[in-house]
């Protein structure tokens, strides 16, 4: 019987969260003159910018490693090939974002409201972990709305880790509310 295939993640005891308009190249770089260990993640990059934007989203300096790109993206296809770019770009993993609740995010069907949508998170991750040996994860949040139960997180975390084969999620321990709240009341 052949032994199973598990990437091998390192083990990170700090990792610097993605936040957009402040995880850029220099702040970044900044923060790895800080620890030269920790795992520095990018802004999340849509997948249309990758593809169709004129700019080098992908750009960073060899001294940020380890980091990770994160994605914001629905489509499993766009997805694999933003993940192969930046496998040959030289990062260390690509994380998945289903955890952030911004209208715009909403209205382009990425971030938190996937989670609504385990079955296409998995086929997102499927896709990308098919195209690159580079660790693929997940950024996700304990619930979304009034779907929040334990059972509910289990659920998601079983499809996305069975039929994505995802083997690493980062939890942002809080739920997203997606709906009635205005943005400036959002957690």
């Amino acid at each position: 019987m052949p032994a199973e295939s598990h990437t091998v993640y390192p083990a990170y005891r700090f990792s610097i969260a993605p936040m957009l308009d402040w995880t850029d190249r220099h702040c970044r770089y900044f923060l790895r003159l800080l620890s030269r260990n920790t795992l520095l993640y990018t802004e999340m990059v849509t997948t249309g910018a990758i593809i169709h934007g004129k700019g080098d989203y992908l750009a960073y300096s060899e001294e940020e490693h380890p980091v990770a790109l994160q994605l914001g993206g629905s489509d499993p296809a766009a997805l694999a090939q933003c993940a192969k770019l930046a496998e040959a770009r030289g990062y260390d993993e690509i994380n998945l974002n289903v955890g952030c609740p911004s209208d715009r995010v909403q209205n382009g069907m990425f971030g938190a409201c996937l989670m609504g949508n385990a079955q296409l998170v998995a086929d997102c991750v499927k896709a990308m972990r098919d195209v690159v040996s580079i660790p693929v994860t997940v950024k996700t949040r304990i619930g979304i709305d009034d779907q929040d139960s334990y059972e509910f997180l289990c659920d998601f975390i079983n499809t996305v880790s069975g039929k994505g084969e995802c083997e690493m999620f980062i939890i942002h321990a809080r739920k997203a509310w997606l709906s009635g709240l205005s943005p400036k009341e959002k957690p």
